[in-house]
């Protein structure tokens, strides 16, 4: 199973869905399987996440809004029940590459929480701008990090985490990915892989690779680099030889925002956008799902499905629905 989460990106971004920046290989996810056209999330970062990988309404986890820094201890408490812990009981092999935003402190980070491996940031992409303002300098706090580690040890730093760092991230995010994948699939062990991308979240940039390539400004560049980099997992999973036995999830974690801080972005035809419930706008969002053999290519679905959903579908669909938590 691989679930690829991208960062504010809208209903609307997607040429499958209606988006002027081509995005062929998103396109032939979709076309491969089902496109879900009335799918929610949450309105902010923390709790679409906390929703996802939960099965349970945020205001059930206190992962109501994104934590601030200072506040304390935030995120998933150390006993929530995560989907990672569901697959990582049932025999599969777990990893997290890219952002989590569920949580900083010990106990609350993704090796805490089901997953046997991990790179990526604690919190939201954000903090790569920090070393960048003068007040931030001054007051002498360490730079951000990147961090990566293994259950049951310390996390160690994978580096600073500033503006050149976050605009390679995604890179080295599909790399460690597709590395998972090759090495899984021959030791033929199941897996579960948890890919949180940092497009197109600000402070806006992309790898010098795509820079000006999609001709339609910095937003455009950005979907472009998502695509592509979409487009080396899948790749990976083929080159692998386990594509047609991997539930592969493509989806957004909230809605576009004029807060992107470059000219793009689009919403489809829902009022309102990313911080602006309680239009629909802010909640609904791109998803697809392909199962070769399991999920007739080419459908497109308007039944009601949100973040809550993955955790019982994906229990159900390997035959472990009796470990959810009622």
């Amino acid at each position: 199973i691989v679930f690829i989460l991208v960062d504010n990106t809208g209903w609307g971004d997607f040429s499958v869905y209606g988006g002027t920046v081509p995005t062929p290989r998103i396109d032939a996810l979709a076309q491969d399987g089902m496109r879900l056209n009335n799918y929610t999330v949450e309105a902010q970062c923390t709790p679409s996440r906390a929703a996802l990988l939960t099965g349970r309404l945020p205001v059930r986890s206190g992962t109501t809004r994104v934590p601030l820094p200072g506040e304390g201890k935030a995120g998933l408490a150390p006993w929530e029940f995560t989907v990672s812990e569901l697959l990582s009981g049932a025999g599969y092999a777990t990893a997290a590459f890219g952002k989590w935003h569920l949580g900083e402190d010990e106990g609350r980070l993704p090796t805490d929480q089901g997953f046997d491996e991990w790179f990526g940031i604690k919190n939201s992409s954000d903090e790569a701008g920090y070393a960048t303002y003068k007040l931030f300098r001054e007051m002498g706090y360490p730079e951000p990090q990147m961090w990566e580690g293994v259950r049951g040890r310390p996390l160690k730093s994978a580096g600073v985490f500033d503006r050149p760092a976050k605009d390679r991230m995604d890179e080295q995010i599909a790399q460690r990915t597709a590395a998972y994948i090759k090495k899984l699939a021959a030791a033929r062990k199941p897996f579960f892989i948890y890919v949180s991308f940092l497009q197109v979240h600000p402070p806006m940039g992309v790898h010098p690779d795509f820079a000006g390539k999609s001709g339609g400004g910095l937003y455009a560049d950005a979907l472009t680099e998502m695509d592509y980099r979409t487009g080396q997992i899948l790749d990976a999973l083929k080159e692998a030889g386990v594509a047609e036995n991997t539930i592969v999830v493509f989806s957004s974690d909230n809605a576009t925002s004029p807060l992107a801080g470059a000219a793009g972005g689009s919403n489809g035809p829902w009022r309102g956008d990313f911080f602006n419930p309680p239009y629909e706008g802010s909640y609904r969002v791109s998803a697809v799902v392909r199962w070769p053999g399991h999920i007739p290519a080419g459908q497109v679905s308007q039944e009601m499905v949100s973040a809550v959903d993955w955790l019982p579908t994906l229990a159900g669909l390997i035959g472990e629905s009796k470990r959810v938590p009622t």
